[in-house]
């Protein structure tokens, strides 16, 4: 995991990405089908961790080794 703090440090193709405020934290794999902008991404993690839309957040990158 690497802290970033901004979303132009994000990648949807290459980076996952973990959203955290207080204890709610939200996780999203990169590279998933549908999943087409860093603000889809990010949106889809806040939703996932019952964070609203519009609150602020910390934010983490993962690169992910696929094997096939």
């Amino acid at each position: 995991m690497e802290k970033i703090n901004s979303l132009d440090q994000l990648d949807v193709r290459r980076y996952g990405v973990v959203v955290a405020k207080g204890y709610r934290r939200g996780l999203l794999l990169p590279n998933l089908e549908g999943v087409d902008t860093v603000s889809d991404q990010v949106a889809i993690a806040k939703r996932k961790a019952g964070i609203g839309e519009a609150e602020s957040v910390e934010l983490e990158r993962f690169e992910v080794v696929r094997h096939e």
